[in-house]
């Protein structure tokens, strides 16, 4: 398990896809475990790793930038961050379907419907809001770069989907089936103590998972379309 980067109170790190934020059921392996082994591994001390906290979540099988705090008082910093909205998030994703639009935004109420799968609404009461840009790659393929400006379980996932382009590999979205689920927390971007961080995780940067064989994120040419210069070439919005 990668690290991206080693601040003082935190790490960020490329988390694999089916890597579970908590013990479960599901018979996933849990992100802090999992991690702590690795930083033991690379004979990291130990007190640069006892009392991890989880700041943020991604879905079981998004993989990609993650914060892991390093203790309690930058968990909280952390938490303050995240709900003052001062932490931009950038996710890429696949899908063989182009869609309804090229870009724009995506706002309204979620709801759960049934099993844990989540529907847009027409409401905007307490609205997740995402901005995305379509991007073709010529093989009959199409890269959805998604900016969300709201923090809602399976935001990114269901705004795509609401689009008419659901992300390849989301079954519980009924996407077309594939080794994974092609969504990746690609970019993070904030300030801490006055610096500013600005991380990446390269799609092939990530631990392949016993499935992944074939992957789309590790043929050249998804690759090579997937870089920072092109993240920072759309125009994207400030606020929603």
């Amino acid at each position: 398990m990668q690290v991206l980067y080693d601040h003082s109170d935190f790490f960020i790190i490329a988390k694999p896809q089916g890597v579970t934020m908590h013990e479960a059921s599901n018979g996933l392996p849990a992100v802090l475990p999992l991690f702590k082994a690795a930083l033991a591994n690379m004979a990291y001390p130990e007190a640069q790793y006892a009392h991890l906290h989880l700041v943020h979540r991604l879905d079981d099988h998004t993989s990609g930038c993650l914060i892991i705090a390093k203790h309690a008082v930058a968990a909280e910093r952390f938490r303050e961050l995240f709900s003052q909205q001062r932490i931009q998030k950038y996710y890429v994703a696949l899908s063989h379907a182009k869609g309804k639009r090229k870009a724009g935004w995506v706002k309204g109420d979620m709801v759960n419907k049934r099993k844990g799968q989540w529907v847009l609404t027409k409401s905007v009461e307490r609205p997740a809001i995402s901005y995305f840009f379509r991007q073709g790659l010529g093989n009959g393929l199409y890269l959805f770069w998604v900016k969300p400006f709201s923090g809602k379980t399976h935001q990114v996932r269901v705004a795509l989907k609401s689009n008419g382009s659901g992300i390849l590999g989301d079954p519980q979205y009924s996407s077309e089936p594939a080794q994974r689920m092609y969504l990746h927390a690609f970019a993070l971007d904030f300030i801490y103590d006055d610096e500013p961080i600005q991380i990446h995780c390269p799609v092939d940067h990530i631990e392949p998972h016993e499935n992944d064989t074939d992957s789309w994120f590790h043929d050249p040419h998804i690759i090579n379309a997937i870089t920072p210069d092109i993240m920072h070439s759309f125009n994207w919005p400030l606020q929603p």
